[in-house]
Order: structure tokens, then C-alpha cells, then sequence
């Protein structure tokens, strides 16, 4: 049976001190004067040697489950897989365990695993909410329960966030449809409305047309449900190619929404961008190889889980947040491929 590595295993690897990578894994780095290259060298030899923390142990010291709840609408989506990926790396490392729940887009489902998770007494939760209001994660803050909201966010929110620039990423999208001469566009949406994501998507996308004083019209305006969106999307395309009212180009809010869109269009035999251009909100890997390769806004997933799983630690373990790094929005790239070219 193989050794367990140790954290002076990790130490020796390294030529430093027992004491300053148990700092590390604490989380304490920062504080003690660590550098950040220090930091990094001693998370990255963990990673290599397999390390596994005694959480049972440090459990009875502090009196913690040594367990984080992540709550996402849909883990089968690959965003949220990836965050919940990095989130679990940054957890295991740190001593944590984490339970991911799903929670379909639906209210009532959140509010009770919520609930679930505080009853579990999970150390903290971090969520991607669809919430219509920050009520019940207000409370969250006014009882120092340590929480972090990724992706979506609210009005009048008391929680730390971490999300990205959906309206500058819209916008980014909008204004290369415009460079490449197509003026007309259709926006495709995806339900519940409220979900803050969508709706700077929305003003974003809207505000960066209406500089060239294009609007869209309200057939254009596609509003698919969560819970239908393969047969959603065949519908509403296929009404609006059996009507003769094809838009230029076509811009959706999602990954899944992209996915969908191009193999209706591929249906209908229209092609892309000759027929039709198409660009989306969030990059997937495979969106490089398809034919023709789909451009989109690329989202940093896995700064995101980074992010929050740092915000998460900190409260924790008490160490306190300043208001100014309570709300981290990163920035978005745009990805050109073959979709969203015209064609000359």
C-alpha cells in the first residue's frame, strides 16, 4: 500500500518549511507575507503529489463539516460543469468536500436545497441563482453565513458576487454582426426573464444596435423556455423559414441555445453564414470544430470558480472581505470563427 504524502512530504519537495505550506493550505499565504509564485509552487506540488488532507482531523479542531454546497441551475450544462470543476480542485485542496445540486431553473427547488444544505450545516454555499430577488441570500449575510453568488447577481444584493460583463460581452457581439454588414438581426432569448445574466445580454446586445439605429422586431425577439429548448428553438425557426421572415444573423444567449439554433438551421438546410450568420454567448470547445466553426463570446469559467471559492474561504475562516473585492466582474473575450463571416 502506498505511503499517504504528508505535508512535509510537500515540504521537503520543495526546500521549504513545513509551517509555510500548511499556511498555504489554509489559506493563510496572504496574510503571512507569502508571495504569490510561493503560493502557486506549493498548490501546484499538492496537485502532483496527490495530497489528501485530513479533513476528519481537522474537523474535530474547529469544529466544521469541512463541506461547501454548490448550487447551479443545470450541472449537465458544460459552464457549470467547468466552474464546478475548478471549484472542487480548489476544495480538495483546501480540505473540502463539495455537493453540487441542481436546481432546474426552478424557485421553489432552490429554496429547498438551500435549505437542505444549511441543515447539512455545510460551511458555506455558493450559488448561481434563479432567484427573482436577493431576499433569501440577504439573510444569508445578515446571519455571517459565509455564501458567494456566481453568474448571476441582483439589485440591492448584500452578497459577494462574482459574474462577468454580460453587457459589454453583448455588446462585443453586436458590434461585429454590424462590422460584417448584417443589419438584419434576431436575438434569441432564454427564460426565466428575470435572470439577470440574459437581461444585460439584452441590454447589452439592444444598446449596441441602437448606436447604428438598428432595432429589432418583436418577431426577431425569440424567447425559448428552459424546460423546452430543443423543440422551442425547431418551432419558433421553423415558423419564421416558413413564413419567408429569415433574419441575417442570429444571436443567442447561451451555449445551449447555440447548439440548438445550429442544428435547426443545418434542418432547414440553410448555411451558415451564407444563408444566415450566427454568433453566441458563452465559447465551447467544440464550437472550434464544427463546420463552420461558431463564434461566441468566451466566458474565464474557470476564474470564476476560482474567484468565488476564494471569496467563499475567506468568510469561512473569518478573514473579512473589503467592500471594493465583494464584486468581481472579469471580462469576456470575443471569438471570431466561420459563423459570423459574411461571405463576400
Amino acid at each position: 500500500m502506498a505511503k499517504k504524502v504528508s505535508i512535509a512530504d510537500i515540504a521537503k519537495s520543495l526546500g521549504v518549511s513545513v509551517t509555510l505550506v500548511s499556511l498555504v493550505i489554509n489559506g493563510k499565504g496572504d496574510s503571512h507575507g507569502i508571495s504569490a509564485e510561493t503560493q502557486k509552487k506549493v498548490l501546484k506540488k499538492i496537485k502532483e503529489l496527490n495530497y489528501s488532507p485530513n479533513v476528519l482531523a481537522r474537523g474535530f479542531r474547529t469544529g466544521k463539516t469541512n463541506t461547501i454546497g454548490l448550487i447551479v441551475s443545470d450541472i449537465s450544462n458544460r459552464f457549470y460543469s467547468r466552474i464546478a470543476r475548478k471549484v472542487e480542485d480548489y476544495a480538495w485542496i483546501h480540505g473540502y468536500s463539495v455537493v453540487i445540486c441542481s436546481t432546474d431553473e426552478s424557485e421553489e427547488k432552490e429554496k429547498k436545497q438551500i435549505n437542505l444544505l444549511l441543515d447539512r450545516k455545510v460551511d458555506g454555499i455558493i450559488v448561481s441563482s434563479s432567484l427573482e430577488n436577493a431576499e433569501q441570500f440577504n439573510k444569508l449575510t445578515e446571519n455571517n453565513f459565509p455564501h458567494v453568488l456566481i453568474d448571476r447577481t441582483f439589485e440591492n444584493s448584500k452578497s459577494p458576487t462574482v459574474s462577468v460583463d454580460n453587457f459589454g460581452g453583448a455588446q462585443l457581439a453586436a458590434r461585429h454582426i454590424i462590422s460584417q454588414g448584417f443589419t438584419k438581426i434576431a436575438m434569441m432569448c432564454i427564460s426565466p426573464e428575470h435572470i439577470s445574466t440574459i437581461n444585460q445580454r439584452v441590454m447589452g446586445f439592444v444598446s449596441a444596435l441602437a448606436e447604428k439605429k438598428i432595432e429589432i422586431p418583436n418577431e426577431w425577439r425569440i424567447q425559448i423556455p428552459y424546460n423546452n429548448i430543443e423543440k422551442s428553438v425547431k418551432e419558433n425557426l421553423q415558423k419564421l423559414y416558413q413564413k419567408g421572415e429569415m433574419p441575417e444573423a442570429i444571436f443567442t444567449m447561451n451555449n445551449n441555445l447555440t447548439t440548438n439554433c445550429l442544428m435547426c438551421l443545418r434542418k432547414l438546410s440553410l448555411e451558415i453564414p451564407n444563408d444566415i450568420a450566427l454568433i453566441g454567448f458563452d465559447d465551447l470547445q467544440y464550437f472550434e470544430f464544427t463546420q463552420p466553426s461558431i463564434s461566441a463570446i468566451d466566458q474565464p469559467v474557470e476564474k470564476i470558480g476560482e474567484e468565488a471559492f476564494d471569496l467563499l474561504l475567506k468568510q469561512i475562516e473569518k478573514k473579512g472581505i473589503a467592500p471594493e473585492d465583494r464584486t468581481v466582474i472579469l471580462p469576456v473575450d470575443l471569438i471570431i470563427r466561420e459563423s459570423s463571416i459574411k461571405q463576400k
